[in-house]
């Protein structure tokens, strides 16, 4: 048993070793040692005691009935065995301890200049190393997770953020708050070679981040946000605009003005970003919405025509309509998709207004012997009346939706409209080689070269919507859109004889259809590449071009 206790000292001494002054080594070693080897003793005393007391038991046990008072004996004894073995520990180990302590203060004492030196230099290396691991440790800044920049100290944006919140809350009129607890996170970095952030920078940085959180107001509109602006006065001004846009007749006296939607404002939790300006908000609920819509083609719309009533160009009506292309053949009934913009909120109005208003006229058919029969020719124009008129109008965004008259007052009396329809027996629909004018114009560009190119035709002048007539009798060849020349009609009149009609604004027949000589079969216009409304008019002989002027 001793020689493991003298193995086990010396294994302990070995991991005692530590990089400490020579004297205070020996000191630990020594004590620490000693103190291991007492409680080994003590260990192997108890031991012993222990299997005194299992000896014991045993003859007590043997003993039967008469062993009892030996128990009594037995208890007694342990007792006073196991008080003596603990009080041999505490005393040992005592006088141990204040021994190596007594000699420690000695060797202090005769070391003492040795130990303060090696002290000194541990400290000082110790405390340069962490000099040098501080200088070189940054801390990486965060909004919300999202990383901003390095900074030297936390304190350098810490210090700050109170200043960002003010900024910012009078730059946009938001309650804009950044809580350095929950909002704002660092992260030790190496910041050697990267770009380290001043106050001014850090303050740029924060004032140009568009997702900081800030205290805003919301205009629902049916439980869906329809715009966040500023504050709850803000938000007020912005409905009262709209309002106002539909409430600026002079003439009415408004009795109700409200919004058709379930319309309210709160306050939210948005980011800069979310955030509208006045003048935004008031257009966003203007023209926000888009609602599909379609238009009907109506006899004489041309593609052109279509665009200008709708608004759009060409490519935005093909954009919406996908197939439809330069060349389309348009037929009554012919539906196109195009997209409308519409308000997020509807105004509904309900005032007394006073208007003048038109009365229509009524048209009379007179049959005439002045014309051939299918033609009928407006003899006398209408022309509407005028009315003064009380009426309580309901309106949604400025569109009438109902409508009660209060008082109508007649000032002037419509003038009916007289159509007079032809009775003269058709002449043939078949070329007779004589061509009359297209229109009843004059010719202001002829056949020959023009600006440094041939020009294949008379051009008259006249406004768009003036009647194109046939030349001769025969049939429509083609009737439709023909890149440069616009909208066309070509007419075959027999014998090699074909006539051209371009520019036109309205076509009256299609392909195929027979026509007579002096039937009107188009408009004036200035479709294709055409500098003002007019009629370029071309003859074609056996399939080649001949100056009109010769035939008409």
């Amino acid at each position: 048993m001793a020689k493991r206790k003298e193995l086990r000292y010396k294994k302990i001494k070995l991991k005692l070793k530590i990089r400490l002054p020579e004297k205070i080594r020996v000191f630990f070693w020594e004590a620490g040692a000693k103190v291991i080897f007492v409680t080994d003793t003590f260990l192997d005393k108890v031991d012993d005691f222990l299997k005194e007391i299992v000896e014991d038991i045993k003859e007590i046990i043997g003993a039967g009935a008469e062993g009892a008072v030996d128990l009594g004996a037995a208890i007694i004894r342990w007792y006073d065995k196991s008080a003596e073995v603990v009080e041999w520990f505490v005393k040992k180990t005592t006088v141990i301890i204040m021994r190596e302590y007594h000699d420690l203060l000695i060797n202090l004492a005769k070391h003492r200049k040795a130990i303060v030196k090696e002290c000194i230099i541990v400290l000082l290396v110790g405390v340069g190393a962490v000099a040098i691991f501080a200088s070189a440790i940054d801390y990486e800044y965060a909004y919300n997770g999202k990383t901003l920049g390095i900074v030297k100290e936390q304190r350098d944006v810490l210090e700050i953020l109170e200043m960002v919140s003010d900024e910012l809350s009078l730059e946009y009129g938001s309650k804009i708050a950044i809580d350095p607890e929950t909002d704002i996170t660092f992260k030790p970095v190496i910041s050697s070679g990267k770009d380290i952030d001043d106050a001014d920078t850090v303050l740029r940085r924060f004032t140009y981040m568009g997702d900081i959180k800030a205290q805003a107001f919301s205009i629902i509109v049916d439980g869906e946000t329809a715009v966040t602006v500023e504050n709850e006065r803000i938000a007020k001004d912005v409905l009262e605009e709209i309002k106002d846009f539909y409430t600026n007749d002079s003439d009415t006296e408004y009795e109700y003005v409200g919004f058709v939607e379930d319309v309210k404002i709160e306050a939210c939790s948005t980011t800069l970003a979310n955030i509208s300006s006045k003048s935004a908000a008031v257009s966003k609920i203007r023209s926000g919405g888009q609602q599909e819509s379609t238009y009907t083609v109506k006899s004489g719309d041309t593609l052109y025509g279509i665009c200008e009533k709708l608004g759009v160009s060409l490519k935005e009506l093909k954009g919406m309509n996908p197939g439809l292309n330069d060349n389309a053949t348009l037929h009554v009934g012919d539906k196109f998709v195009t997209q409308q913009e519409i308000p997020l909120i509807t105004v509904e109005t309900i005032g007394v207004s006073v208007f003048a208003e038109a009365t229509d006229y009524e048209t009379i058919t007179k049959e005439s012997s002045s014309y051939y029969k299918g033609e009928t020719v407006v003899v006398q124009a209408g022309k509407q009346g005028k009315a003064r008129v009380t009426a309580r109008l309901t309106k949604h965004n400025g569109q009438t939706v109902a409508r009660e008259d209060i008082s109508v007052e007649t000032i002037t009396e419509p003038v009916n409209k007289i159509i007079a329809k032809g009775t003269k027996p058709v002449p043939p629909k078949k070329g007779t080689g004589v061509l009359r004018k297209p229109v009843n114009a004059s010719v202001y560009a002829g056949y020959g070269m023009r600006w440094g190119r041939m020009h294949y035709g008379l051009d008259y002048a006249a406004p768009t919507g003036t009647p194109i007539y046939a030349a001769d009798g025969g049939t429509v060849t083609k009737a439709g859109w023909s890149g440069a020349y616009g909208y066309v009609v070509v007419i075959d009149h027999g014998g090699n004889m074909k006539t051209l009609y371009a520019h036109c604004s309205k076509m009256y027949v299609s392909a195929g259809t027979q026509v007579y000589k002096g039937q009107v079969i188009a408009a004036v216009g200035s479709t294709g590449r055409s500098t003002g409304p007019h009629c370029h008019f071309e003859v074609f002989v056996n399939g080649k071009n001949v100056n009109p002027a010769y035939y008409v």
